[in-house]
């Protein structure tokens, strides 16, 4: 995978909107940081919203005969997937996978989509999606199988993250129903082709090819 810089622009429901990403590369893991901008009512630049993803390069472990769970385990935000994507015996994806997906996965690769956020007053307008799928083509290259967790982030811990930027994403005004918030969240991400895995902790998947 290259490791370079990307940028992006498009409008969504007539909003301006750019993408940035910048990235760091760990042994086989690599995190990347995009952040969304767009146009508010006084015409102003400022960010909007921000993702996190993480590559993990599974074919060059491989390749170098290092452990495939040392790869996942090195951040506690891949951890999870492991077990829920991997095959321990064979450190090959589980053959449920290709049954969820109705496909053949040849990539090795895995991209993990750890967070999306989006500022209250630019949400309903499909930006959120529209930044996920701009990831998704800018990074899934190489990847087998595209996996996050089905997670509201109003449920996470408060001392999650900056404090100044939880304020503005105003998690407190968000449903405090769990399951009826997870359920919306599942269809929202389902409308990409995203997938529960059964008995899979709230992990969705997607196929990358």
């Amino acid at each position: 995978m290259r490791c370079d810089k990307a940028t992006g622009a498009k409008t969504i429901c007539g909003v301006p909107v750019r993408f940035s990403s910048s990235i760091s590369r760990d042994e086989y893991s690599t995190r990347i940081d995009v952040t969304v901008t767009g146009l508010d009512k006084k015409g102003n630049r400022k960010i909007i919203g921000k993702a996190c993803l993480f590559y993990l390069d599974l074919a060059e472990v491989f390749d170098t005969n290092d452990n495939v769970h040392d790869l996942f385990d090195i951040r506690s935000e891949t951890a999870p997937f492991y077990s829920a994507l991997i095959d321990h015996k064979t450190g090959d994806f589980k053959p449920k996978l290709e049954k969820i997906l109705d496909e053949y996965i040849c990539d090795m690769n895995v991209l993990v989509v750890d967070r999306l956020e989006i500022l209250p007053e630019f949400r309903g307008k499909k930006i959120g999606l529209a930044s996920l799928v701009w990831c998704l083509r800018q990074y899934a290259r190489e990847c087998g199988v595209v996996a996050l967790k089905c997670f509201p982030l109003q449920f996470e811990c408060a001392e999650m993250g900056k404090p100044a930027w939880r304020r503005r994403m105003e998690f407190g005004k968000l449903s405090r129903d769990h399951t009826r918030s997870s359920a919306k969240l599942k269809e929202y991400y389902g409308s990409l082709g995203f997938k529960v895995l059964p008995r899979g902790d709230d992990i969705m998947v997607a196929f990358a090819g």
